[in-house]
């Protein structure tokens, strides 16, 4: 059983069922998860960028970026003078940490006005931001196996693929079209979506079929549209 905030970080990946029954009320405990997601978000990007072979680094991107995109050498000569060591750092790092806070603010957005519709919800928009943060608590885990990529990369070849080992990516080559939605589908976003799918059933007693529909529906609507976009475009 919970007693704490960080205690439920970690119960709520693995008994998630419980610690959601807990969390109902507990709604203030959400700070924690919401600290650890984001500290362990920009010391990830910060430890990667103090390790990583920069050259190396830029090469390949500028490589992929040429491959997908069919840039001429003046357009990558121009694109690269703006790609400084310190300039990455920062805006990866920053924009990783405001990305989650603004995708999580969408989600409790989504989450409050479907469970309207959808159920007798009595919860607000607070309470539903709070449990976004709770079910990203997959992404802490995935930053720690991110940081032993680095650790275990003597030589600092590392790209920013390297960092999601459980992503299809490796599905298809890094020049296709399609190795940008491969690479963000991955374990740790599927197992969100299990957390969430789990929690809307606790804390809204909604079927688990239904419960997983309405988790599942943001990501499948955007994959399947990316999916379109590639497909037509290609």
């Amino acid at each position: 059983m919970s007693s704490n905030p960080l205690q439920a970080c970690v119960d709520i990946l693995t008994s998630p069922g419980q610690t959601f029954e807990i969390l109902k009320d507990k709604k203030s405990w959400s700070w924690t998860p919401f600290g650890l997601v984001i500290v362990s978000t920009i010391a990830l990007f910060l430890y990667y960028f103090s390790a990583v072979d920069f050259e190396w680094m830029l090469d390949q991107m500028l490589e992929q970026m040429a491959a997908q995109n069919e840039m001429s050498s003046e357009e990558l000569q121009a694109t690269q003078e703006f790609m400084t060591k310190s300039s990455m750092t920062w805006s990866i790092t920053l924009g990783g940490a405001i990305g989650i806070i603004v995708i999580n603010a969408i989600m409790a957005l989504y989450f409050n006005l479907v469970t309207k519709v959808s159920s007798l919800n009595e919860l607000n928009f607070t309470a539903w931001y709070g449990f976004s943060w709770w079910i990203s608590m997959p992404l802490v885990v995935s930053s720690l196996l991110a940081g032993l990529v680095i650790v275990f990369s003597s030589t600092g070849m590392v790209s920013l693929e390297d960092l999601s080992p459980t992503s299809l990516g490796f599905l298809v080559d890094q020049s296709s079209p399609w190795y940008g939605f491969f690479g963000r589908i991955n374990l740790f976003s599927l197992w969100s979506i299990a957390l969430g799918a789990i929690g809307l059933s606790s804390w809204l007693g909604l079927a688990s079929k239904k419960a997983f529909i309405i988790a599942a529906a943001p990501s499948l609507v955007i994959y399947s549209g990316w999916a379109l976009y590639i497909g037509f475009s290609g």
